[in-house]
């Protein structure tokens, strides 16, 4: 069962059928947005990221505008990314931040910029509910995984309460900073003291902002992962290849990968048909169809593995 224990809608696109068409600016024509084409793009280095200074002081504020969701039987917190964005544009020292960048421009997608992370898009509900009906409790017990794209971090959220050790990756360090490491702290064990939960955190998982590439390249030296999971990384078809590079290069030989998205993304070209035929001509993966919404809406969670 997954259900929200609030009474105001979940934080999913106001129109599903048209999310992430932003990426692209106003000015570029119809087939560079088709083809997915960016040009001229400085993506961010990888680099691990680290909590803020402050972040232990900020627990308060954060648990007070936190709300929950039940995943089958867990419940995760996590913060109101509205509420947290209307603070950001407050403060006049973080002016510079890709949040409130993404905020002033009214937009979810600046390509190169800012990402989307601080929203809970609907594919990640929809992994969520399959990892929760999938796999018992025991499945997790030291299990290498990685959040990829994480944003908000659930679904690295809800394997780390079931005992994985969870690696977060997503592209803008200001989404980790002020979004993630909170959400993270909000899930630790409550009868730890809140100095024990940033030690218990700075011990069991690592943060990496950037470029997927570079990310691959920065953690070429770390162990490998068990379970890649991923929701809503695909529309765009220029960023596919880093994307599934990044995968061979940090999944484990016998891992498995979840690919959570919609079958189209309006505006920009990609979707689930489109990138499956791109992991056939690859020929690293063989990939499986393992959920699909009963909904108008297409959805659906890819499998990966190796061949």
């Amino acid at each position: 069962m997954f259900k929200f224990n609030f009474d105001v809608k979940a934080e999913s696109s106001e129109d599903p059928e048209a999310v992430k068409t932003d990426i692209f600016s106003k000015q570029e024509n119809s087939e560079e947005r088709e083809s997915g084409i960016t040009k001229d793009i400085d993506w961010y280095l990888s680099e691990k990221v680290q909590p803020l200074d402050n972040i232990i002081s900020a627990m308060d504020f954060y648990e007070l505008n936190a709300k929950e969701m039940e995943v089958g039987k867990t419940t995760i917190k996590h913060l109101v990314a509205g509420f947290l964005l209307e603070d950001l544009k407050e403060q006049s020292h973080l002016v510079n931040l890709d949040l409130r960048k993404s905020e002033e421009k009214h937009s979810d997608l600046i390509s190169g910029v800012y990402e989307g992370g601080a929203k809970i898009w609907e594919c990640t509900e929809d992994l969520l509910l399959y990892l929760s009906e999938k796999y018992e409790d025991s499945f997790w017990k030291e299990k290498r995984v990685l959040d990829l794209g994480c944003g908000c971090g659930l679904l690295g959220i809800y394997a780390m309460k079931h005992g994985a050790r969870v690696d977060f990756q997503d592209y803008n360090k200001d989404v980790l900073e002020y979004i993630t490491y909170p959400n993270i702290l909000l899930n630790v064990d409550d009868s730890l003291s809140e100095d024990e939960k940033l030690k218990f955190v700075d011990n069991s998982t690592t943060l990496y902002s950037g470029d997927w590439s570079h990310f691959a390249e920065l953690t070429r030296d770390v162990e490998k992962y068990d379970l890649i999971l991923t929701s809503e990384t695909i529309y765009n078809i220029a960023n596919q290849q880093k994307l599934l590079d990044t995968f061979a290069g940090r999944l484990k030989s016998d891992g498995v990968i979840l690919v959570a998205a919609k079958s189209h993304y309006f505006g920009v070209g990609g979707g689930l048909e489109q990138f499956s035929e791109n992991i056939r001509l690859g020929n690293v993966f063989q990939s499986e169809s393992v959920w699909q919404a009963d909904e108008n809406l297409k959805r659906g969670i890819l499998q990966l593995k190796f061949k």
